[in-house]
């Protein structure tokens, strides 16, 4: 999902008095009528479709055959068909191998060679059960060190080839890309594939901010910095421009006054590569001298019999997909496109796990009209879904034996301590803590999609899309929480 810009609290007055409505008589279909008549909506594209699970009963039926950007709502349908297609106790695994053999005295004659597996997670602080970096790398140091490994007389090479070189989704536009949310997605990432820029803003808007490091750092990696220092609370409006494989990096926009410092994220340009490097480094400070260099392989190697040093296996794919969406992290979720690639037999393309994804669809009987992907995120403005696609797709999982897993993933509205963001949604009605919900927001593009119960207890399902509006996002939000509102307020 895109930075998401400061947050305006300008509402409509019809929107600020619909929340507060609770008439049983209210009109859904006069109600998006007045909508469409404002400057908001008046020149967008805007569809709605809500139906109750069990007859399939529309409630809300409103230009339900556009095809329209859906942003990071896509993830519902990625996760979902990872879900049938993996499974939920799924997991990913990497290995730590040398092609050579360990001498007596504690050397290896050899590479120590890490081949991805495909883990999204790997290295990564997020998702609970899996290591953060340096923890994976000790757990590491010390499978080496119980097998008496003192010295490596060879090369630490990142073994990324199980997935196809193609770093990114073709579509994926050049802001984004340098961005921690625009992360490459090879077999082998790391952190999050992330890093973080650390500026020092000046005191008074308009002056430069200087660049203070990365952290972690990243070998090679240099920025031509053209930031400068905005207003005391601006936050953070600074996005970097740099395309995978590349190490020379442009850094444009501001950072707020104000502060002592002040910290952006990037994406780590060759993941693999990082990898092998920082663990070379961290084998040295271990006490474990190498003599090669951090190395990637571009093609799968023809070596010799390898030998297992360590293997890290992640945490199950349930657990991957709930901080999916609820976090909204796109490198996770072109992880899994990849390896749904895998798993139908292809080389862990894009191409061919999202023809995997569409076809899934199609034996379910969910209607595909008009559905167009690009990626698996939502990252694309080249994406394309009906709000029918979204609707159908989320009654066929609700009948599936992981629905459980796949509605807890969503973040819950009007819960305070859950992740996402639907904290403050519905609170003091009967949508809090009664919808689960997934959001999308790209340029231009806000969407909704989840679930939720009528005052009787029956499920209704719904997808809200709105694409070229005139405004912020935050009042598109507004009109459809007040509408989520009201099919809560429903009695049957």
């Amino acid at each position: 999902m895109m930075r998401i810009f400061n947050r305006l609290f300008w509402l409509p007055l019809l929107v600020l008095s619909l929340v507060q409505s609770q008439s049983a008589d209210f009109n859904f279909q006069r109600y998006i009528q007045t909508q469409e008549t404002t400057g908001l909506l008046k020149n967008a594209q805007w569809s709605l479709y809500a139906i109750y699970a069990d007859s399939k009963e529309p409630v809300i039926e409103h230009n339900i055959r556009f095809a329209l950007a859906p942003a990071s709502c896509l993830k519902l349908i990625t996760t979902g068909a990872a879900l049938k297609i993996l499974g939920a106790d799924y997991t990913f695994k990497t290995c730590v191998l040398t092609d050579g053999f360990i001498a007596p005295n504690g050397q290896i004659k050899g590479n120590i060679i890490l081949k991805g597996g495909g883990d999204p997670t790997l290295g990564s602080a997020v998702v609970p059960g899996s290591l953060p970096l340096d923890s994976l790398f000790l757990s590491w140091v010390q499978a080496l060190k119980q097998k008496g490994i003192r010295r490596i007389e060879g090369d630490i090479i990142a073994d990324a080839t199980l997935f196809d070189p193609h770093p990114i989704p073709d579509n994926w536009a050049w802001v984004d890309m340098g961005n921690y949310y625009g992360a490459s997605s090879p077999a082998l990432s790391i952190h999050d594939n992330l890093y973080y820029l650390i500026f020092k803003p000046a005191q008074t808007a308009g002056q430069p901010a200087p660049i203070v490091g990365t952290r972690p750092l990243i070998p090679g990696l240099s920025f031509e910095n053209y930031v400068l220092t905005g207003p005391a609370g601006s936050g953070d409006n600074a996005y970097i421009y740099c395309a995978p494989q590349q190490f020379k990096a442009r850094v444009f926009g501001t950072v707020p006054a104000g502060v002592d410092s002040f910290t952006i994220k990037g994406s780590i340009p060759d993941p693999a590569l990082f990898a092998a490097q920082y663990f070379l480094t961290f084998l040295q400070k271990s006490g474990i001298n190498v003599t090669g260099k951090a190395l990637t392989l571009k093609k799968p190697a023809r070596t010799r019999r390898q030998i297992l040093l360590a293997e890290t296996t992640s945490p199950p794919l349930k657990k991957i997909i709930e901080q999916i969406n609820k976090r909204s992290i796109n490198l996770y979720c072109e992880m899994l496109v990849k390896a749904i690639s895998i798993e139908r037999g292809g080389n862990g393309n894009t191409k061919h796990g999202l023809n995997v994804i569409k076809k899934t669809l199609e034996d379910l009987k969910v209607n595909t009209e008009g559905l167009h992907l690009s990626d698996g995120s939502g990252l694309s403005r080249t994406n394309a879904i009906t709000v029918r696609t979204m609707v159908e797709f989320l009654n066929v999982m609700r009948h599936d034996e992981q629905f459980t897993d796949y509605l807890h993933s969503l973040s819950l509205a009007g819960d305070p301590n859950d992740v996402g963001y639907f904290k403050k949604w519905g609170v003091g009605t009967k949508l809090a803590k009664n919808a689960r919900l997934k959001s999308g927001l790209i340029e231009s593009v806000r969407s909704h999609s989840g679930y939720l119960r009528d005052s009787s207890g029956r499920w209704i399902i719904f997808s809200f899309i709105a694409n070229n509006f005139d405004g912020h996002f935050s009042a598109i939000d507004r009109i459809h929480e007040s509408l989520l509102i009201q099919l809560s307020n429903l009695e049957n």
